[in-house]
């Protein structure tokens, strides 16, 4: 008995151009929180931190690696690395350096880098509040505001939004250290909750209150001319 001929079929070329090579926009749209979501700093090691979702969330993989060095030519002076993944090796968000210093502090971002005191600005009246304007996209400009200096909590809004601006449109809030604390407390763990529409922002929500938490906590400028905080 003769077995029926192979036939062998190729898909058609110009339908191979129709196949998506990535993951459909949808897909990419789904992945982002419908709803706030409250990230724990959890310490690894003596200069570590890792950002950690709440534990149950879709995706419980940690959100940032953050590491603390020192300048080896200025042991007053430590630069702080963030990585967006579980680990210094996972992509590269940015850096910055504050101190001691005679060099200015600076913060770096994908291929520029920046004086902070050019990023960061305090306003000059009114209630603690803070400006983040790295970019040169005005849509990614914030502005933090330091809700209670006794709890270390601060609201972040669009630099955009007046101010006051109203409580419902605030993108991100943190809890740092309460300066109330007592030297015998346990420092509570520091949290950061992201809004939805701030999730596109998180780059930039974290790089900022990284260094205005480091400002709040770091102690007078020396009165000395030849040394200052490089901040």
């Amino acid at each position: 008995m003769e077995s029926e001929p192979l036939v062998l079929t190729w898909p058609d070329p110009n339908q191979l151009e129709e196949i998506p090579s990535h993951d459909p926009p949808a897909y990419d749209h789904a992945r982002v929180p419908l709803h706030p979501v409250n990230y724990q700093f959890s310490p690894q090691g003596f200069n570590t931190l890792l950002l950690l979702p709440p534990s149950g969330f879709p995706d419980s993989r940690p959100q940032y690696h953050i590491s603390v060095s020192m300048n080896c030519f200025n042991p007053f002076s430590f630069i702080t690395t963030v990585h967006k993944g579980a680990s210094d090796l996972s992509p590269h968000v940015g850096e910055f350096e504050m101190g001691i210093s005679t060099i200015p502090g600076t913060v770096v971002m994908g291929q520029r880098q920046k004086a902070i005191k050019d990023v960061v600005r305090t306003a000059s009246s009114g209630r603690a509040r803070w400006s983040w304007r790295f970019s040169d996209d005005s849509s990614r400009h914030l502005r933090w505001e330091l809700v209670n200096f006794g709890t270390g909590i601060f609201n972040c809004f669009l630099a955009s939004e007046p101010y006051p601006a109203s409580i419902d449109l605030k993108i991100a809030q943190f809890k740092g250290a309460p300066s109330t604390q007592k030297g015998t407390d346990r420092t509570p763990p520091s949290m950061l909750r992201i809004y939805p529409q701030g999730q596109p922002l998180f780059d930039d929500i974290l790089m900022s209150i990284l260094i205005i938490e480091r400002r709040r906590l770091q102690p007078p400028t020396p009165k000395e001319d030849t040394l200052w905080w490089s901040a």
